[in-house]
């Protein structure tokens, strides 16, 4: 295997010296300036260094990712509209979440008192504890499937062990004792974890539930509760206050979506 040594152009004070290649009208800006590395015209200053938090080990990686980078260019590799799409989205994103992370920071986490306030909103939701039994699959064929069975009498336990993949599966889906409030803030609705018996089949990011309840009393656990609630009472706030920036930024602006061209279309259709 051939070894590859790159050399690099090191500048630790301001020497316009090691400028040629660059534009004069660059060199005028660039000479008050400390640079770190420059490929060609392509220049790493010691400010960018410190604006974006890398350190010095990072320096070498720059340059060999911008030799590479030119060389795809001249191997003829560039697409310039996909590269200009690359730098909108990074710029995008960039400033999303500096303005997230701003407003974020002024949104104080939830106290005991405002979770308390937010279950005495609805008891059958917060104060209430039910011993839950979870089945969790992929795939919402077996979903239906395992229901059906489960309706006509199989039994949960059992079928959990052998088909869920939920971390409890080995011990029949027990979940133990949860609120209700406990579950939605996974994103399971309110109206359908609130049961007695055999749930329908829920769908979260974590694929098809099937829970069953065989047991009611009021709550006992209630510092449990109460950091699971607060984290989702948080969560809540971020969401509201992200749905007002989108509202305030659609204020003076024109929004345009054509649903008809991103859908993907069928084989065959015209």
């Amino acid at each position: 295997m051939v070894g590859t040594t790159v050399a690099l152009v090191l500048v630790s004070g301001r020497r316009t010296s090691s400028f040629s290649g660059i534009e004069p009208t660059m060199i005028s800006v660039l000479e008050d300036r400390d640079v770190v590395a420059r490929v060609d015209s392509s220049v790493l200053l010691l400010e960018d260094i410190n604006l974006i938090g890398i350190d010095n080990s990072s320096v070498k990686e720059w340059v060999e990712d911008e030799l590479l980078a030119e060389l795809a260019v001249e191997y003829g590799l560039e697409n310039v509209r996909l590269s200009r799409l690359i730098q909108n989205r990074a710029r995008q994103l960039y400033l999303k979440d500096e303005l997230l992370s701003t407003i974020y920071s002024e949104i104080p986490f939830p106290d005991s008192v405002e979770v308390f306030e937010y279950m005495r909103t609805d008891s059958l939701l917060c104060l209430v504890e039910r011993q839950y039994y979870q089945i969790l699959v992929a795939d919402r064929q077996l979903a239906d499937s395992i229901h059906n069975r489960l309706s006509r009498g199989e039994n949960f336990q059992i079928t959990a062990e052998r088909l869920s993949i939920g971390q409890k599966a080995g011990i029949g889906g027990d979940l133990g004792f949860l609120t209700a409030g406990e579950l939605t803030a996974y994103g399971l609705p309110r109206e359908q974890v609130i049961i007695d018996g055999l749930s329908d089949i829920l769908e979260s990011q974590y694929g098809w539930h099937i829970f069953l309840v065989d047991d009611v009393r009021p709550l006992t656990d209630t510092s449990r509760v109460i950091w699971t609630l607060a984290d989702y009472l948080y969560n809540q706030k971020l969401r509201t206050a992200r749905d007002s920036l989108l509202i305030e930024a659609m204020e003076n602006r024109e929004v345009y979506i054509d649903s008809t061209l991103t859908t993907p279309r069928i084989q065959g259709s015209d």
